[in-house]
C-alpha cells in the first residue's frame, strides 16, 4: 500500500494538468470521506464523553484528505484515458466551465456543455438549425440514459445479494472464528458504548472503509495498472486480479483459518473490479458499503466470537 501510494503521488506531481483537470470531483468525494471520518470521532466522543482521542481523529481524517484526493485525481485520469467510467459525475462535478482532454501528448481543450458558460459559449457559435439537431440528439441521450441507471440500480442490488448471499453460505460451512485481533477490539467498547450507538458507529466506519478501499484498489491502482498494461491483450484483466489479490491480502488476520477470509474477498474483488470497469467506481463503492453493512448485522450469526 505504502508503494502504491507513493507511486500514485508521483504520478500526480508530474502531471502539470492533472492537478486542477480532475479537481472538482476528487475535492467532493475526498471531502465526503473526511466527513465521515470527523463525524465518526464526533459521535465516538458524543457516547463516551471523552475528548482525548478527538483532536487525533480529527488530524487523521485531515491527513487522509491529500491523500483521497490524490488518489482519485489519478484513478479518474486514466480511467478516462482508458475510456472507463471511472467516477460518473465528474464531468457535472467540475470546478471549470472548460474541460481539458488529454489524449496522449496532445491537449485539446473542449466546451463542457455541463456549465452555463460552455452551453452559453457553444450556443453562439452555431446555427438554429443544428442546435435543433442537437436538441434532439440531447432528448434520444436522456432516454438512454435513464434505461443505463435502470441497469445500474440493478447491477448494484444483484451484487449485493449475490455477495450475501454466497458469504452466509461459506461461513455456515465452514463456521470460521474471528481472530485474536478481532476479538480484542471487539472486547474493547469503552464504557458507556451502548449497542444502539455502537451499531451506528461501526456502520459509520464500515462505510467509509468501504469507500476509501474501492478508491485506492479499484479506482486508482486497478486503473494505474491496466493503463501501464495497455498494449498487453490480458492487461484488464491482469489489473483486475492484481488489484483483488492486492486487496484480499490486506484483510489477512480477520478470520480463522485464514483461506476462508480469502475465499470470501478474493472473487468478490474480482467482481467489483469487472463492475468498476462497466459501471464505474460509484456502483463498486455502494455494492460494498451496503454488503459491509450487511454483514454487520449477519457475521454474528455465523463467525464465533
Amino acid at each position: 500500500t505504502f508503494v502504491f501510494g507513493i507511486i500514485l503521488i508521483a504520478t500526480f506531481m508530474q502531471t502539470k494538468h492533472l492537478r486542477w483537470r480532475y479537481s472538482g470531483v476528487a475535492f467532493r468525494y475526498s471531502s465526503a470521506l473526511v466527513l465521515m471520518s470527523v463525524t465518526s470521532t464526533l459521535w465516538l466522543v458524543y457516547i463516551t464523553r471523552d475528548g482525548s482521542d478527538f483532536v487525533a481523529g480529527v488530524i487523521s481524517g485531515l491527513i487522509q484528505w491529500p491523500l483521497m484526493y490524490v488518489y482519485i485525481s489519478v484513478g479518474v485520469r486514466y480511467a478516462k484515458k482508458l475510456e472507463l467510467p471511472g467516477a460518473l459525475f465528474w464531468k457535472r462535478l467540475s470546478f471549470f466551465p472548460f474541460s481539458i482532454d488529454e489524449d496522449d501528448d496532445h491537449t485539446n481543450k473542449v466546451h463542457a456543455l455541463n456549465t452555463k458558460t460552455g452551453l452559453m459559449l457553444y450556443k453562439s457559435s452555431m446555427v438554429p438549425e443544428y442546435l435543433e439537431i442537437q436538441s434532439m440528439h440531447s432528448e434520444l441521450t436522456d432516454r438512454l440514459n435513464r434505461k443505463w441507471w435502470i441497469k445500474f440500480d440493478l447491477v448494484v442490488i444483484l451484487g449485493v445479494i449475490v455477495a450475501t448471499v454466497y458469504t452466509v453460505i461459506l461461513f455456515k460451512i465452514t463456521q470460521p472464528q474471528a481472530s485474536n485481533m478481532i476479538r480484542l477490539i471487539q472486547q474493547s467498547n469503552p464504557d458507556g458504548l451502548s449497542k444502539d450507538m455502537s451499531l451506528v458507529l461501526l456502520i459509520l466506519i464500515f462505510s467509509r472503509l468501504a469507500a476509501v478501499e474501492e478508491i485506492f484498489f479499484r479506482l486508482s491502482v486497478q486503473s494505474l495498472l491496466e493503463w501501464g498494461l495497455r498494449k498487453n491483450k490480458y492487461g484488464a484483466f491482469i489489473s483486475v486480479v492484481f488489484s483483488s489479490l492486492f486487496w484480499t491480502i490486506g484483510h489477512i488476520g480477520v478470520l480463522v483459518p485464514e483461506w476462508v477470509k480469502m475465499a470470501q474477498i478474493f472473487p468478490f474483488g474480482i467482481a467489483l473490479g469487472l463492475i468498476y470497469r462497466r459501471y464505474g467506481i460509484e456502483a463498486a463503492i455502494l455494492i460494498h458499503v451496503v454488503f459491509n453493512v450487511a454483514m454487520i448485522f449477519l457475521a454474528p450469526g455465523f463467525v464465533s466470537l
